[in-house]
């Protein structure tokens, strides 16, 4: 294991995941954060999408920096106040307090995470020194290494899984054809980062118990959870959320109070809903607006040779600064096409060898790479476009 994952998990357990530091998020936020009123917006204030941000800069306020690839791969800089971070993590601990997770919980991960050799000599799996958090690769799971991830779990135990969408439902479906159960209760898997259908949902949920999605992004404008009936609400005690109407439908656009940082004043984050219910209590207790379904975020994935599924690209992208956007198609299981826009007078030899390696960090050395340089990249009707898109022969 390497001394940087080392440290980071030294600083994670010190500032997020110890008991002492959990309680004081959920005594001080639920004071800090009350709901946030209407703020009242003339009908015809303009919303704000996503360019007009792109090269914005930071307020004259403490900020961290920071950066999203999001669903059209396009790198986004956003800064965050000390006190919008603090809020995103008081997000977090309240949801997973409404499902009994302990305030010191065992935590299985199973996210983008890659563990590299350096790490460790086991290529799917590393346990954390501090936080004693179980890290999990998404990049192998599949048919002939799930046994090995079911022992991990049964060892670990976890009270948490935090796992992206695409990930938890194929360690559930493989689970369900094994006819594999954990023997250890789960207080909760919390999702995030991906579209979560509902019958996935429903899978996740017989496998392995409660199951809380949990809807947000970089530019931290807009949040909803689901509860327990499955539906997305709002929470209301970290922005202003509207649902704008158009013509594909109602819209989630959002304004951020608490992050001084980087103003946010009804951004269209190009995510729709569908189930609107503005005032009817939900049958969970909850009073707040509820969706039934949030759309958008929609992504396909990428087939290995030995039956692996590889979801949530995304993640091979960020950091990489010349590159405005990318796309993969894959066309055969031993070849994909990257379609992608690059900024001026960028050396393009240079910055496809740096995409090419991101790459197959991810997906290993057998897979052909063909790179195609455009200066835009196709949309779908509702401007958005699938960051991964697979030949339907494939699978």
């Amino acid at each position: 294991m390497s001394l940087s994952v080392i440290v980071k998990d030294f600083l994670w357990w010190l500032i997020k995941e110890n008991r002492l530091v959990n309680a004081a998020y959920l005594s001080w936020g639920k004071r800090a954060f009350p709901k946030i009123n209407h703020l009242g917006f003339p009908k015809d204030t303009p919303t704000t999408e996503k360019d007009d941000y792109f090269h914005a800069k930071p307020k004259s306020f403490p900020a961290i920096k920071g950066y999203t690839s999001g669903t059209t791969n396009k790198p986004l800089t956003v800064y965050r106040s000390i006190k919008s971070i603090l809020l995103e993590e008081y997000m977090i601990k309240s949801v997973l307090k409404q499902y009994n997770v302990p305030l010191r919980p065992r935590i299985a991960v199973l996210r983008g995470d890659h563990i590299s050799d350096s790490d460790n000599t086991d290529k799917f799996s590393m346990k954390l020194p501090f936080t004693g958090r179980l890290i999990l690769s998404s990049f192998h799971l599949g048919p002939e290494t799930v046994d090995a991830y079911f022992a991990k779990l049964e060892q670990h135990k976890p009270d948490l899984i935090m796992a992206y969408p695409s990930s938890i439902s194929l360690l559930a479906q493989l689970a369900e054809q094994r006819q594999w159960r954990p023997n250890w209760p789960i207080s909760c898997v919390l999702t995030s980062s991906e579209t979560f259908k509902q019958d996935k949902q429903a899978l996740v949920r017989k496998i392995f118990g409660n199951v809380c999605d949990h809807y947000g992004q970089a530019e931290r404008i807009a949040a909803l959870q689901t509860c327990k009936e499955g539906k997305y609400h709002v929470r209301e005690d970290y922005s202003l959320v509207e649902f704008i109407q158009d013509e594909y439908g109602f819209k989630i656009v959002g304004s951020n109070v608490y992050n001084k940082a980087m103003p946010m004043v009804r951004y269209d984050t190009g995510d729709y809903v569908s189930g609107i219910e503005l005032s009817k209590p939900c049958a969970c207790g909850l009073t707040s607006p509820y969706v039934e379904e949030i759309l958008g975020r929609d992504d396909d994935y990428i087939i290995l040779e030995d039956g692996r599924q590889i979801g949530r690209m995304d993640v091979a992208f960020k950091g990489i600064d010349d590159l405005v956007e990318a796309q993969l198609e894959q066309a055969t299981l031993n070849k994909v096409i990257v379609r992608y826009v690059a900024y001026p007078n960028v050396e393009h030899k240079t910055l496809t060898q740096v995409i090419e390696n991101s790459l197959r960090e991810r997906l290993g050395s057998s897979i052909q790479y063909d790179f195609i340089a455009l200066t835009e990249l196709p949309r779908t009707q509702r401007g958005k476009f699938k960051s991964v898109i697979r030949n339907p022969d494939i699978g």
